[in-house]
């Protein structure tokens, strides 16, 4: 009895050692740490880019669109963490009323507002560079880049190294 209990108890351990084994591994495709989902995002942004057929003018002018974009976010992604943080505070110390609850709320409300109109700006600045034909390509190709949603959900889901925010 006492050995097919251990004998149990080890076949379990060592499925459940396996289980893990293979989610990891399917999580971590070619040994990268980021997930597929990431990497398959990336990838269809990088199908796109060459599907418009860009031209060297128009590469440079996203690259420079990106780095005022991350620039401008950094600022915003840590407005909305000091915010949240003193929304936190508020919660922690126990001295707080309606008034203060909702006030620390409205605050992290607009910081998500501006990270979500930041986004909107700088895919229209991206859209405007591109020609008509291009941005026939850009509809009929891009329509998550669009959806304000999915990139709220973006920015509030912590990828597997803990951080927030989306890769653009």
């Amino acid at each position: 009895m006492k050995k097919s209990i251990v004998s149990i108890f080890l076949a379990f351990s060592l499925t459940i050692l396996i289980t893990g084994f293979s989610y990891s591994q399917q999580m971590n495709w070619q040994g990268n740490n980021r997930p597929m989902r990431q990497r398959m995002e990336k990838m269809g942004k990088a199908n796109l880019m060459k599907k418009l057929n860009l031209t060297d003018q128009q590469k440079q002018k996203f690259a420079d669109l990106r780095i005022t974009f991350e620039k401008k976010m950094v600022d915003l992604r840590a407005d909305l963490k000091k915010d949240k943080l003193d929304l936190q505070a508020l919660r922690v110390n126990g001295n707080f009323n309606r008034k203060d609850v909702i006030a620390a709320v409205e605050k992290v409300n607009k910081s998500k507002d501006a990270i979500s109109i930041a986004v909107a700006n700088h895919l229209l600045d991206m859209y405007e560079v591109l020609t008509p034909e291009q941005q026939k390509i850009w509809q009929e190709n891009a329509p998550k880049f669009w959806n304000m949603k999915q990139h709220r959900r973006m920015m509030e889901r912590p990828n597997r190294m803990g951080q927030r925010g989306m890769m653009l």
